[in-house]
C-alpha cells in the first residue's frame, strides 16, 4: 500500500492547474505549503470541488473505528460491493485529487542495509506525460484517503495494488461524474526507479 508521496510546491500546483490545464481554480484562502514528502497523519493540499474548484489542506488518513492507526488507502472496489463500507458516502459525494510530484511503493524484495537490518526495496513513480501526477482521493471533514485499484503492467511486478492515477482529461469525471470506467488503469503510463539503499 502506498504510504508516501511528495507534494509539489503551491506555485507549481497553481501553474499546472491554471496555466497548463486552464481550470477554473479559485483561491479561497492563502495557503503556504512547501514541496515535501507526505506520510500518513500528515497534512497535504488536495484539490476538491464543492461549487468551486479549490485546494484544501487535510490530513492523510481517516480515523479508524478500531484502533489509532489511520486508514490512508481506500480500495475503489469497495464502493461497488453489496456490503456497505465506511467509504461509501465519501466515494459517492466527496472525491478529491491528490497532487504529487511522485509517489513511493515498496516491493516484496528485500535487501540488507549497512546496519544489518532487512529492508524492502522502494521505488518512486511518476506520470511521465505530466509535471504533476494526479491521484484519486476521497475526503471526510479534515481528512482524506488515497484511492487504490488493481495494478497495471508497470506496477504489478512491484506491488499488488496501485494508486488510482487520473489523467488530466479524466479530472472532472473523477471529481463529480460517474467514475466506473476509471477503475481499470491499464492504459496509464508510469515511470519508476529504485531508491538508493540505506
Amino acid at each position: 500500500m502506498c504510504n508516501q508521496f511528495r507534494t509539489p510546491s503551491l506555485a507549481k500546483i497553481k501553474q499546472y492547474l491554471v496555466n497548463d490545464l486552464s481550470l477554473p481554480y479559485v483561491e479561497q484562502t492563502e495557503l503556504d505549503f512547501p514541496s515535501q514528502d507526505i506520510f500518513p497523519n500528515q497534512p497535504a493540499p488536495v484539490l476538491l470541488y464543492d461549487g468551486q474548484l479549490h485546494l484544501a489542506v487535510k490530513s492523510w488518513g481517516y480515523a479508524s473505528p478500531i484502533d489509532q492507526k489511520p486508514l490512508f488507502n481506500a480500495r475503489v472496489e469497495r464502493f461497488f460491493d453489496a456490503k456497505p463500507s465506511m467509504w461509501d458516502e465519501s466515494f459517492a459525494k466527496r472525491r478529491c485529487l491528490i497532487l504529487a510530484d511522485q509517489f513511493y511503493e515498496s516491493s516484496p524484495q528485500t535487501y540488507t542495509g549497512k546496519n544489518g537490518r532487512r529492508y524492502h526495496e522502494r521505488y518512486l513513480f511518476q506520470n511521465p506525460a505530466q509535471p504533476i501526477t494526479l491521484i484519486a482521493g476521497i475526503y471526510e471533514r479534515d481528512r482524506f484517503s488515497m484511492v487504490t485499484t488493481a495494478p497495471n503492467s508497470t506496477m504489478a511486478p512491484i506491488h499488488n495494488r496501485m494508486p488510482l492515477v487520473i489523467a488530466p482529461d479524466e479530472l472532472r469525471q473523477w471529481l463529480f461524474q460517474n467514475f466506473t470506467s476509471l477503475i481499470d488503469r491499464s492504459d496509464i503510463q508510469l515511470t519508476y526507479q529504485k531508491q538508493a539503499h540505506k
